[in-house]
């Protein structure tokens, strides 16, 4: 099968930046609770554009992988292809559930248990015909402190599949069942499942903070900018700011033509372009106009740029909340007790998505209008051929990309 790949990097020599296809061998079922997925189509991730770029902070973390060369990839859409005996007990509990209503499930299964189901020879061919799956990318190990608290989100020992373990850029990827969401036909578009991953970072982060009625601050109109503007909206946020950075290769005037646009589209207030010292000064000076001299409730930092900080704790209302998702280079100064202690005000670090409620949460809301959304405004930008990944890689560093799809069939 074909597959995009990244050397691990070794301490002492340069990790080159770009990435190769080559052959792999189908991975197979090795344990009981083990799926094996058909990959239809992955999704690119800031993470894997960090990955191409061979960045320090990625490199720490591929340091820690099992093989010599990792498949890329954690957001994808693909068909149940085969399963462990333990694991088709478990995905005929996840059909019946999430397929009650669905007459072909309700036909099939009849009045048998998942048990019984899952013994049917013709299980996985329904399955697979009736419905799409994602999985929870992230592989935790169900036994450490924060696991046993239910926080698998920040598991100690959490292997992060398309990072330190075979991820999706390819035609088959293998699952352990405890991480595989199902969707029926209808349910959710394929397009848009194959970024519920990215999704659910953006969701977890406005999770974060309880905001029915509140002013949010989103600072970075990327994609995941975008997307948590359109939760937030969802979540009903009263005001939304959004602001982004115009740099030479992105012209203020394509900011406001793509990201500004489709901020707006889902609900953002009002833009601004902080790379140009009037529009800097007007963010601040608008929020502050519309909250008396108070500040927003809350501000989402999705950009990862240090200078974003700043402006989080210019436009954060004495006791404020700030949630982190993007990732910084390098370290940055922080007057605590001016900016933190004497304002109390709390700070998020936000981790992958909250197993799973994160994933609930994005099911309903793309089921109420929102996957549609996303179609209709563009936001899926590319639609390749995995072959032709460089391209889709190109337009994600020219910023001509925004969410970027890779078919395998």
């Amino acid at each position: 099968m074909k597959a995009i790949v990244k050397p691990k990097p070794i301490e002492g020599e340069r990790w080159l930046p770009g990435l190769r296809l080559v052959d792999k061998p189908e991975p197979e079922i090795e344990s009981t609770t083990d799926v094996k997925i058909r990959v239809i189509a992955g999704a690119i991730c800031g993470t894997d554009g960090g990955i191409y770029n061979s960045k320090e902070s990625l490199r720490r973390e591929m340091m820690k992988a099992r093989k010599p060369e990792i498949i890329l990839g954690h957001e994808f859409c693909g068909k149940v292809e085969d399963a462990g005996t333990k694991a088709k007990e478990v995905l005929a509990q996840l059909m019946m559930r999430h397929g009650k209503s669905h007459p072909m499930v309700k036909k099939f299964s009849g009045r048998r248990s998942p048990k019984q189901v899952s013994k049917d020879k013709k299980f996985l061919e329904v399955l697979g015909e009736n419905f799409y799956c994602s999985a929870e990318m992230h592989i935790t190990d169900g036994t450490c402190y924060q696991c046993r608290l239910g926080e698998k989100h920040v598991c100690q020992n959490t292997i992060i599949k398309g990072v330190h373990d075979d991820g999706a850029f390819t035609q088959y990827v293998v699952v352990p069942v405890e991480n595989i969401v199902i969707f029926h036909n209808g349910e959710i578009a394929p397009e848009v499942i194959a970024f519920m991953d990215a999704l659910g970072n953006a969701t977890h982060t406005v999770q974060s903070i309880p905001i029915k009625g509140d002013t949010v601050a989103i600072l970075g109109c990327g994609v995941q900018g975008l997307m948590a503007t359109a939760v937030v909206k969802f979540a009903g946020a009263k005001k939304i700011y959004v602001t982004d950075a115009s740099r030479d290769n992105f012209s203020h005037e394509k900011l406001v033509a793509t990201r500004f646009r489709l901020a707006r589209t889902y609900g953002a207030d009002a833009c601004f372009d902080v790379s140009v010292p009037e529009e800097h000064e007007a963010f601040v000076r608008r929020v502050m106009n519309d909250t008396n001299n108070t500040g927003v409730d809350a501000v989402y930092e999705m950009s990862g740029n240090y200078r974003a900080y700043e402006d989080a704790f210019r436009v954060v209302r004495m006791g404020g909340s700030i949630s982190l998702l993007g990732l910084p280079s390098g370290v940055t100064s922080v007057d605590f007790a001016k900016d933190i202690i004497f304002r109390g005000v709390t700070i998020h670090g936000i981790i992958g998505r909250r197993v799973f409620e994160t994933w609930d949460l994005m099911r309903d809301m793309l089921k109420k209008g929102l996957a549609q959304k996303f179609i209709d405004s563009g936001f899926i930008t590319h639609d390749l051929p995995l072959e032709r990944f460089e391209e889709g890689f190109a337009a994600l560093r020219n910023g001509d990309a925004l969410k970027v799809l890779l078919r395998t069939s």
